[in-house]
């Protein structure tokens, strides 16, 4: 048994993918009516630093609720390429423009065909990376984007399907009874939150918007009224996420967050598998049958909180102030301070320059405690990072007294994070936190499906996602807004 007393009872959206006719029979069924088909299918496509993804959800426009209808994940050194490389993930693993085309169209052909789709059902497709730790040009960037829209091109997706339409006869004509087109239009507004104005505060900006979009429509789903304020955090091999202000009919974006996540457990690891540009999740894969034997093995508490420690020893965890890059990833301090955003990030040391002394750490743990003890070490981790970064929000006065706070993302929610987090969270805030923590899988897949919804001016007033917790539907301020600024 592993140490810890579960008293807590996580709130984890772990959802059941299911194919496009079962879905569509389900509804149909469930409503009597065998011709309506209000279902808006988009595509997630994530180029990470340590996987790609496709993801296909399907969005019930009546209930306003998304669906996973299936996920295709390939690892990104995949695609390492051997010539025309001009950028690199935190793993160093080197990109081409074909190399990244090329993996996003098998990813994302394989994907809608698992499903029983073809690509052409699919209605929208929103493309985002966090392989960011490569970008200190705009030739970079623009490569990338570039990269990721031939991907879906020669996966068949024409380019109207990656843009926001622009009036109600560029949306399928079986979906245009549930488009507010006519009366409202998009002007950036994702989740009823408002994204900060001018340059990028962060590399990966994007992946901050999505992900707190997609715990917003995820929590919907356990019971948690998740609207305006909260903070989000998105636990990938980088970390993303956004914490929100009250205001309406749309939130600003008040604090934002960078740096490294997982690629911290992937260096406990490196030197225990035997994997070129090695991660947790080959970890977990090559070494889940030793860490499955002795995963019964108690784990003394004492001793893991003592690596976390001396694993914190190497990690920079602060409010960013004079830095370029935090973990590689690049930050705009100016702009931040322009839109009055507080930046918080995570590094190992400059840049990364600790990581090697974190694997080192992990051998250490392999060699004198056994395989099974690096789990616990990682869960650990996690569960501190966060409450250390909710602990600096709090600091910075950015929470408001009833902020709630939504973790996903492989290195937040897996093995025992939750539980653990639960508990220093609680500790943290004086109060059982179970009923105001949402953890969510594919929450950045949630949060395209509803990009996707707000470009396309997809509203369920009954069952809203933007405003705030407690309130109904803003489409009336959103009106007498825009009216405003024409």
């Amino acid at each position: 048994m592993l140490f810890g007393r579960e008293r807590h009872n996580p709130r984890v959206l772990k959802p059941q993918r299911m194919s496009y006719s079962d879905l569509h029979y389900i509804l149909r069924l469930s409503r009597g009516d065998l011709s309506l088909r209000p279902i808006f299918i988009v595509a997630s496509v994530e180029l990470g630093n340590t996987t790609t993804k496709a993801i296909l959800t399907a969005t019930d426009l009546k209930s306003g609720k998304t669906y996973v209808l299936n996920k295709t994940v390939k690892m990104t050194r995949e695609a390492k390429a051997q010539e025309g490389v001009f950028c690199q993930t935190v793993h160093a693993v080197e990109l081409s423009e074909r190399s990244i085309a090329e993996l996003v169209c098998h990813t994302l052909e394989e994907c809608a065909r698992s499903v029983g789709i073809s690509v052409a059902d699919i209605h929208f497709v929103v493309r985002s990376t966090g392989v960011t730790a490569c970008f200190s040009t705009v030739k970079e960037v623009e490569g990338v984007i570039q990269a990721l829209a031939k991907g879906c091109m020669l996966a068949g997706v024409p380019p109207r399907k990656m843009i926001s339409p622009m009036t109600i006869e560029n949306i399928p004509a079986e979906l245009r009874a549930f488009s507010r087109m006519d009366k409202t239009y998009f002007d950036g507004a994702v989740a009823g939150n408002i994204p900060p104005s001018g340059e990028p505060i962060v590399g990966n900006e994007m992946e901050g918007e999505l992900v707190t979009a997609g715990l917003k429509e995820a929590a919907k789903w356990v019971g948690v009224d998740y609207r305006n304020p909260v903070l989000s955090l998105d636990f990938g091999t980088t970390l993303a996420g956004r914490i929100t202000d009250d205001e309406l009919p749309y939130a600003h974006v008040i604090g934002s967050f960078c740096g490294l996540a997982g690629a911290i457990p992937d260096a406990l690891v490196s030197k225990v598998v035997d994997e070129n540009f090695p991660t947790m999740l080959d970890f977990q894969r090559k070494a889940g049958g030793a860490g499955a034997r002795f995963g019964r093995r108690r784990v003394k508490e004492k001793v893991v909180k003592e690596y976390v420690e001396e694993i914190f020893n190497h990690l920079v965890v602060e409010k960013v102030k004079g830095r370029t890059r935090m973990g590689g990833v690049p930050v705009n301090i100016d702009a931040a301070r322009k839109n009055n955003v507080v930046l918080i990030g995570v590094d190992a040391g400059v840049n990364r320059s600790e990581l090697p002394k974190i694997a080192e750490i992990g051998e250490e743990i392999a060699r004198s405690e056994g395989i099974h003890c690096l789990n616990a070490v990682a869960d650990e981790l996690s569960a501190c990072l966060v409450e250390r970064l909710v602990e600096i929000a709090m600091e910075e006065g950015l929470l408001m007294r009833n902020t709630k706070i939504g973790i996903t993302g492989r290195a937040g929610i897996t093995g025992r994070k939750p539980f653990l987090t639960l508990e220093k969270l609680s500790a943290l805030f004086g109060r059982k936190m179970d009923d105001e923590v949402v953890f969510a899988d594919d929450g950045l897949a949630r949060g395209a499906a509803v990009l996707g919804r707000c470009m396309h001016q997809f509203g369920t007033p009954e069952n809203p996602i933007g405003g705030v917790q407690g309130g109904g539907c803003v489409m009336g301020k959103r009106l007498k807004l825009q009216r405003k600024e024409k």
